[in-house]
């Protein structure tokens, strides 16, 4: 089924990733479509909707747009510091405050430096009546830096209490710096909106790891998503060749990497013989193939029947990727996958809009859709458009 400008998409009965994870996989009853919204795309890589259904993004070199009422051509926003753009840099998460109703702060994570020595960090700054610049801007907090353009983490999630998580690549190769909770390479960190460390983070003294950070042994957290009704932090991760993870994070613990890992080297060497340790945290579910898991968020509408309550994740490449994943939950486990993607676009975020439907945001220059119903022929009659 297809018509001018519609996408259609087909909910695929088989578990993405494969059947490593032993996940069942979920199904459900009804279609869905990618309705596009915003075509003039390089790069999209975070979304966040504002209270009145206007829509800002970033793109990894041009930096971040908006769009007025959330659908059409985007505008740029000006304002922003120059960011490093090569390999994987450049401009990528994005969050508004929880207050944004009152005080219009907007957080954006970003690449700085150069190629002997960049960094990811946080900016956050002051977003002008009609949206065309960013103003009073402040930087935040910044990483440990490294001589590569891989691996940033950079997605931004506020809990209830208003800290902010922000996610943290391993460079790539300082894969070992991940097990160091003294450094922040693979770590997710949490810091107060004027970069201080709050309190009760779990190394807050300095004595035993960095006080920003909050759990560490990460490879490259791509999405991050907070349930504000259980308090409940969920991240998904890139493994290597295969090994992609969903886990629920916990202060001070430790994911793992690369000691512990279900997948191996691109080439097809062996990292590690272990899939689990002592002391060390298991996912809820890990991809075999990978899906290069990006963007995840928990659907709290009504719109599609039955999902309620699920994650989603987008795919980006690897035999499993180039999807959107539906991750069916059921009191905090995973219970089964389902593909809703057919392989033709790689999906670097997804968010529930103020409209309760799921948005994506494809990694290249397709641009942004939203997911819709595939409404039911009446009558029996079949839809030939």
């Amino acid at each position: 089924m297809r018509i001018a400008n519609l996408i259609s998409l087909t909910a695929l009965l088989a578990a993405c990733g494969g059947s490593a994870d032993q996940s069942p996989a979920a199904t459900s009853d009804f279609d869905v479509k990618l309705t596009p919204i915003v075509t003039d795309t390089e790069w999209p890589w975070g979304m966040a909707f504002l209270p009145n259904g206007d829509l800002l993004f970033t793109e990894k070199e041009r930096g971040l747009r908006y769009v007025a009422g959330g659908e059409g051509a985007p505008a740029p926003v000006r304002g922003l510091p120059d960011a490093y753009t090569e390999g994987q840099a450049g401009y990528l998460g994005i969050t508004l405050d929880p207050d944004f109703d009152t005080n219009r702060l907007v957080y954006i994570s970003y690449s700085k430096g150069d190629d002997a020595a960049n960094a990811a960090a946080v900016i956050k700054g002051r977003l002008s009546n009609d949206n065309t610049v960013l103003e009073d801007v402040t930087e935040i907090f910044w990483a440990d830096p490294r001589d590569t353009a891989y691996h940033y983490g950079s997605r931004l999630q506020f809990a209830n209490d208003g800290t902010l998580y922000v996610s943290l690549g391993e460079g790539f190769k300082y894969m070992k710096d991940a097990q160091d909770p003294k450094i922040t390479h693979g770590s997710i960190v949490r810091i107060n909106t004027d970069g201080s460390i709050p309190p009760d983070n779990p190394f807050a003294d300095g004595k035993d790891g960095n006080p920003a950070v909050w759990s560490y042994g990460h490879r490259n957290v791509q999405g991050l998503y907070y349930d504000k009704d259980t308090g409940t932090l969920y991240e998904t991760e890139h493994g290597p060749k295969g090994g992609d993870e969903l886990n629920i994070i916990k202060p001070g613990a430790n994911y793992g990497w690369p000691v512990i890992t279900y997948g191996v080297n691109y080439d097809g060497t062996v990292i590690t013989e272990k899939t689990e340790m002592a002391g060390m945290e298991q996912p809820l579910t890990y991809w075999v193939p990978s899906i290069a898991p990006a963007g995840l968020t928990m659907l709290t509408s009504d719109v599609y029947p039955g999902w309620k309550g699920d994650l989603f994740t987008g795919g980006m490449n690897g035999p499993a990727g180039l999807e959107l994943t539906r991750i069916d939950m059921e009191d905090g486990q995973v219970v089964g996958k389902e593909s809703l993607f057919d392989g033709e676009y790689p999906i670097r975020d997804v968010i529930q809009g103020p409209d309760g439907h799921l948005y994506v945001a494809t990694k290249n220059f397709d641009g942004i859709y939203r997911v819709d119903v595939i409404e039911a022929a009446a009558d029996g009659e079949a839809d030939t458009e």
